[in-house]
C-alpha cells in the first residue's frame, strides 16, 4: 500500500517541523529548499570519464573510416567528435553553474547549462549537413571498402558507447547537457550498429551503397535530436511552464489549503531543467495566520509537484483590489470567472 496523501488542512510543517493547527501562534516561515540536482558534483565527473571515452576512440575511428573508404564510419567518427565538443560545453557548464549565487546573479549559474545549447545544436546540424553532403555523392559510385577492420572498430565503438551511456544515465533527467550528451552517446551507439551490420551485408556480397545509406541514417537521426534539445532549452529561456505544472492546476491545488480563497498572478518556469520557480498571489479568508497557510502551500508546492522555490504575497480581497493586480500586463491570464469577490465553498 501506499503512503496516504497528507492532509494539508490539517498540519503545518516549518522547517521540517510539523505544528498542529491550533490557535495561531507565531512561527517563521521557511521552506527547505532541496539542493538543485544539476549543481551535485558527479554531474562534472560523469561528463569527464564521458568525454575522456569518447576521445580515446575518435582518431582510431576517423583513421580506420579514411583507410577502408567507409562512409558510415566516418560519419561515425564524426558525430563522436560533436559528441566530444558537446560533453566539453557540459563539463564547462556544469563546473560553472556551481559557483555560489551573489547579489547581481541572484539565481547564481545554473542558467550556463541552458546558454550553451545553443552552441551544441549548431554542432550536431554543422556534422549532420557534412555527413549527408558526402553520403549524396557516394551512392551511385560504388566505392570499396575493406570491411574486416571495419567490423572490429565498430563493435569496439559500441562498447565504449554502451558504456559512456552507462555512465550518463543517472544524470540526464536533472542536467540539460548530461542528456544532450546522453542522447548522442545513444545515437553513437546506434551508429555503430548501423556500421556494422553495413559492413557485414557487404561482406557478404550487398550493394556496396549501404554505407552511404547507414551515413544518412545517422544524420538523419542527428537532426531531430538538435531541434528538440533546442526546444527545450527555448522554452526555460523564454521562461514557459514546465511540463506538468499547468498554473491552472497548481491553483486549483492551492484552494485545498485552509484558509485559502484563491491563487491568482501565478507565475511558473525553470531556472535551470531540474530547478522550477514559482511565485503567486494568495488570497486569505484573513491575515491572523498568514505564516501557517504560507507554509502549508510551500508543502504542498514542494511535495506534490517538486517546486522548492516558492513565493508567495499574501493578500485579502481589500489588499488585492488596492494593489490593482488585475490591470498588470499579464491579466490577460487571469481566469474568465476570476474576480475581487471570490465565491466561498
Amino acid at each position: 500500500m501506499g503512503r496516504p496523501p497528507t492532509d494539508y488542512r490539517a498540519t503545518a510543517r516549518v522547517a521540517g517541523s510539523t505544528a498542529l493547527r491550533g490557535p495561531c501562534v507565531r512561527v517563521c516561515y521557511h521552506s527547505p529548499v532541496s539542493e538543485p540536482q544539476h549543481s551535485h558534483a558527479s554531474t562534472p565527473r560523469a561528463l569527464t570519464l564521458g568525454l575522456a571515452l569518447t576521445m580515446s576512440f575518435v582518431v582510431v575511428e576517423v583513421v580506420t573510416g579514411m583507410v577502408t573508404g567507409s562512409l558510415a564510419l566516418v560519419a561515425d567518427a564524426g558525430h563522436m567528435v560533436t559528441d566530444s565538443a558537446g560533453l566539453l560545453l557540459a563539463l564547462a557548464a556544469a563546473t560553472l553553474a556551481r559557483r555560489p549565487a551573489n547579489d547581481r546573479r541572484t539565481y547564481g549559474y545554473a542558467r550556463l547549462e541552458v546558454l550553451v545549447v545553443p552552441v551544441h545544436v549548431v554542432l550536431l546540424l554543422t556534422i549532420a549537413g557534412y555527413i549527408i553532403y558526402e553520403s549524396i555523392g557516394r551512392l551511385g559510385d560504388g566505392h570499396a571498402v575493406d570491411t574486416g577492420p571495419v567490423i572490429v572498430t565498430g563493435v569496439v565503438g559500441l562498447m565504449i558507447n554502451l558504456l559512456v551511456v552507462r555512465v550518463l544515465h543517472g544524470h540526464a533527467q536533472a542536467n540539460l547537457n548530461a542528456r544532450a550528451a546522453l542522447f548522442e552517446a545513444f545515437a553513437d551507439a546506434l551508429g555503430s550498429v548501423g556500421v556494422i551490420v553495413s559492413a557485414v551485408a557487404m561482406t557478404l556480397g550487398a550493394w556496396r551503397g549501404i554505407d552511404a545509406i547507414v551515413a544518412l541514417a545517422i544524420a538523419a537521426f542527428i537532426v531531430p535530436r538538435a531541434v528538440h534539445l533546442l526546444r527545450q532549452s527555448a522554452d526555460i529561456l523564454l521562461e514557459s511552464a514546465p511540463a506538468g505544472l499547468d498554473p491552472a492546476t497548481l491553483a486549483s491545488a492551492a484552494r485545498e489549503v485552509r484558509g485559502v480563497i484563491g491563487l491568482h498572478d501565478v507565475h511558473v518556469w525553470s531556472i535551470a531543467p531540474s530547478f522550477p520557480s514559482l511565485s503567486a498571489h494568495v488570497e486569505l479568508e484573513d491575515v491572523t495566520c498568514t505564516e501557517h497557510v504560507l507554509t502549508d502551500l510551500a508543502t504542498l508546492f514542494r511535495d506534490r509537484f517538486g517546486v522548492g522555490h516558492v513565493t508567495l504575497q499574501p493578500e485579502t480581497q481589500a489588499l488585492h483590489e488596492a494593489l490593482e493586480c488585475c490591470l498588470s500586463p499579464d491579466a490577460a491570464r487571469l481566469a474568465d470567472d476570476h474576480s475581487h469577490v471570490a465565491a466561498r465553498t
